[in-house]
């Protein structure tokens, strides 16, 4: 009963926050801002969007190619259309439960490719890895660019009230939990024996990238599906009168706080635009609608092609893995 009572909490927790900074958004808007926010989808440029959409497919589709590349060393050869359904309802299932699309990605590939699933897992392991170390990048990146300008001084001196505040807030918060996590790990031993069993896991996956034969593409496919992201704003911001001209280090701000909104709660729900349309008042640029429209069309997307993905998968009958 105990271990139903978290799993649901799991679920309503993060929604509910969501569900909450979605009314404290909307509830900060005035009528002029309400309005700019309907207009914003019969003035978009519909062209850029569709652009936009057309590269996010195809960043998810070279995730899913290169994923088979990790998978390789390890002695299978997936189909590239199982591993792009396995990786869109990776994303579909992840608005459900947090953090569970990775468990229901490995558990597909385990049903249809025959792959087991603790290799599976390793692998999607050290693809957030991965993916931590270029956010890490373009973070860094995106810092550089805003010290050249006084965004930065503006963030650190704004009012209390103001949405660049508030991110601050957020990344303290974020920066606290993990201190407490550290804390459970080494007092706790049953925590620390799973964590372990991770590292394990996360252990025999990173030999894959020393025995992988394709490197150079492998790490073009990283550069292209981080590059397909970045693009996608631009083309989204490229749409609108507002946003055409904001400069690169406003998009790639616009960027960095999406993608901590998207890890933070599920699809980044209420949080996205409400830190998106804070980056835009850095530079001088009032449009809520902006936010909400790109959170609107990219969770549509991912919502579309992952409820394909997950009936295309499983119109296939499952391999059954031999017992040793």
């Amino acid at each position: 009963m105990k271990n139903k009572a978290i799993k649901i909490l799991k679920i309503v927790i993060p929604i509910g926050i969501g569900i909450y900074l979605t009314w404290y958004f909307f509830n900060g808007m005035d009528d002029g801002d309400i309005q700019k926010t309907k207009n914003a989808f019969f003035d978009a440029n519909y062209f850029w969007i569709a652009l936009s959409l057309l590269v996010a497919f195809l960043g998810h589709l070279s995730r899913a190619y290169r994923w088979r590349f990790l998978l390789e060393p390890l002695g299978y050869n997936p189909k590239l259309s199982n591993a792009y359904h396995a990786v869109m309802a990776g994303y579909i299932i992840n608005y459900t439960i947090p953090r569970s699309g990775e468990i229901a990605r490995a558990g597909l590939m385990t049903s249809y490719e025959k792959i087991p699933f603790e290799k599976g897992f390793a692998t999607i392991i050290i693809e957030r890895l991965i993916d931590v170390l270029m956010l890490g990048g373009i973070i860094f990146l995106t810092g550089l660019l805003q010290t050249k300008s006084d965004k930065l001084d503006k963030i650190m001196t704004s009012d209390p009230e103001e949405p660049s505040y508030l991110i601050l807030y957020i990344l303290g918060g974020a920066v606290l939990f993990g201190i407490v996590g550290l804390v459970v790990y080494f007092k706790n031993e049953k925590v620390k024996g799973v964590v372990n069993k991770k590292i394990i896991s996360f252990w025999e996956g990173l030999k894959s990238i020393w025995t992988m034969k394709k490197k150079w593409a492998f790490i073009f496919h990283t550069l292209l599906i981080w590059l397909s992201y970045i693009v996608m704003i631009w083309f989204s911001a490229l749409a609108f009168e507002e946003t055409e001209n904001l400069p690169v280090e406003a998009l790639l701000g616009a960027f960095v706080v999406g993608a901590f909104a998207v890890a933070l709660l599920p699809g980044g729900i209420g949080v996205y635009p409400l830190w998106i349309t804070g980056v835009l008042l850095l530079y001088g640029v009032d449009f809520a609608g902006f936010g909400i429209f790109i959170w609107v069309v990219q969770t549509g997307l991912l919502v579309v092609l992952g409820l394909l993905s997950l009936f295309l998968i499983q119109r296939q009958p499952k391999i059954e893995i031999e017992q040793e």
